[in-house]
């Protein structure tokens, strides 16, 4: 019951609470930020006691209940942040003094503080505010859905049984502007593209486990209208009561194999996936402020649908699970991800004067061997640029996988920096422009004016603490979008191009301007009469 109260207060708070007549538009955001840190540690103990193989009704809320759990959350969301305070201090990205028996402080260790490795996360949510969203109304734009029509249809056929559930009809028109409202939702979020449709995990096809997410994102998106739609004509209607439900694992399985003619067996493998179950609830809740999962189950094959999954982020589990249970498979496609990776990133010289050599390319002089994932060449200017690529996963705000992060990508990148900057230096412009495979390309005899090196990673690339070479561009996948859409420029050389525009976005400079100019905020975190506080500068 405690299990089933905690989801339902999540998924309240999490996705819509954004205003507050009592808290200020700051005191809301941190809110949430502890119930985002104390919906796992809150749930792990109860779900290690919790007997799968029992059933229990969905019994109604009350406001006693949701007090109860909601001072729960908050209260473990401040010991689970004051965890995350330990490891930042064993990252040496803070230090803990103790100002007396009650009193702790804590201050950065660098006047960049953590604003760098924060401007990664702002570059995601540029990407998603300015080129997705544009991408997702230009797609609306081409439906012919009578979106006020099809919610006012939908409005009719909601019903609320005994004054404080919900139950509602729909129809094909409906659920076709939903489903597509799932799809727009997924293509705002950071993930679903980590693999190729095609790449198989346990004999399924990862479009397949995309699509059923997608589905179930776009339910939960009219499961939410109905509720508000309701919650409008009944407003003593408790929302814990409305937006989260359990329902039967089997039936729910059978109900979208039928809708996408796909076997039930394969659905169900899909589901495990998606799911936070008593065989990966150990792991998965130990990763500080993790997503909430689509389903937890809960007992009795019965399977609790989280709207606060369904909006946060499911790949979180989704490809954490894959890995965990398909590593064959796993390490298969993240051995594909190159290729993706370069066809992206050639996107962004269609110029036809720029030759791209489509495959990775293999050096070797004086016993020393590298590679260079991706080639561009400006047979117009003479502008090389030579690109390292990085597909690391995202660490989010584990500690230890943002270590992990650093030891496997700094040292190998500047290990090829070495390499390449020396065989540069070993070589004229016409070996180079040979052993890259371009020679044969040209149209026309021309010498390398330029060499430009970057690497570039798929997720998070820079880290407070890390030092890099200058006279390379280093950037996330998606510094590198902003850092495109953001500056301007006015000459005829893209490569070139591309480097001053990285380089102009550098995160340690803009975090150091933010840095010297900002006005820290009080900050508190307190257990009665203990607290902890940041020291201000």
């Amino acid at each position: 019951m405690a299990i089933q109260n905690i989801i339902r207060c999540i998924d309240t708070t999490l996705p819509f609470y954004n205003h507050s007549e009592v808290l200020s538009a700051e005191e809301v955001v941190n809110f949430k930020k502890i119930i985002e840190y104390g919906w796992p540690y809150l749930l792990k103990p109860y779900y290690f006691d919790i007997d799968i193989e029992k059933h229990l009704p969905f019994a109604i809320m009350t406001d006693e209940l949701v007090k109860w759990s909601l001072s729960n959350l908050v209260y473990c969301g401040k010991i689970a942040f004051c965890r995350q305070l330990l490891s930042l201090e064993k990252a040496k990205m803070i230090t803990l003094s103790k100002e007396d028996s009650s009193h702790f402080t804590f201050s950065y260790c660098t006047n960049e503080s953590n604003d760098i490795e924060f401007l990664d996360r702002e570059s995601f949510d540029f990407y998603t505010d300015k080129i997705a969203s544009q991408f997702v109304r230009e797609k609306r734009q081409a439906k012919s859905f009578n979106e006020e029509k099809i919610k006012e249809d939908f409005r009719k056929l909601i019903t609320n049984p005994f004054g404080k559930l919900i139950s509602y009809d729909t129809n094909p028109e409906i659920d076709d502007f939903y489903n597509e409202e799932g799809h727009y939702r997924l293509l705002m979020m950071q993930g679903y593209d980590d693999f190729a449709e095609d790449d198989l995990f346990g004999g399924i096809a990862y479009g397949k486990y995309v699509t059923i997410v997608e589905l179930i994102i776009g339910v939960a998106i009219k499961h939410s209208d109905a509720c508000f739609m309701l919650k409008k004509d009944n407003p003593k209607v408790l929302l814990e009561n409305l937006l989260t439900y359990t329902q039967s694992k089997q039936k729910a399985i059978s109900n979208y194999a039928e809708y996408m003619s796909w076997p039930e067996n394969e659905v169900e493998q899909i589901f495990e996936a998606i799911s936070l179950t008593k065989e990966n609830f150990g792991y998965y809740l130990e990763y500080p402020c993790v997503a909430p999962p689509i389903f937890i189950e809960v007992g009795g094959e019965m399977l609790m649908r989280s709207v606060a999954g369904c909006f946060a982020n499911p790949f979180s589990l989704l490809n954490k699970e894959l890995k965990r249970k398909y590593k064959r498979d796993y390490d298969r496609a993240v051995n594909n991800r190159e290729n993706r990776f370069r066809n992206e990133l050639f996107k962004i010289f269609p110029q036809e004067n720029v030759i791209k050599i489509p495959n990775e390319i293999n050096i070797s002089f004086q016993n020393i061997r590298t590679d260079i994932d991706a080639v561009v060449f400006d047979e117009k200017t003479g502008t090389l640029g030579l690109f390292q690529l990085k597909w690391q996963d995202r660490y989010d705000y584990s500690m230890k996988e943002r270590y992990s992060r650093i030891t496997n990508m700094f040292p190998k990148a500047n290990e090829w920096i070495c390499k390449i900057k020396n065989w540069i230096s070993l070589n004229d412009s016409k070996s180079i422009l040979n052993a890259l495979q371009i020679g044969s390309k040209l149209k026309s005899k021309i010498e390398i004016k330029e060499i430009y090196l970057f690497v570039i990673s798929r997720n998070q690339m820079n880290f407070t603490g890390v030092e890099l070479d200058k006279t390379v561009a280093w950037s996330s996948w998606y510094q590198l979008i902003e850092s495109y859409a953001r500056v301007k420029t006015h000459f005829d050389d893209p490569i070139t191009e591309l480097f001053l525009k990285i380089k102009t976005m550098n995160p340690a400079k803009i975090a150091e301007l933010d840095h010297n100019k900002s006005d820290q905020s009080d900050f508190i975190i307190d257990f009665g009469d203990f607290k902890i506080t940041n020291k201000l500068k």
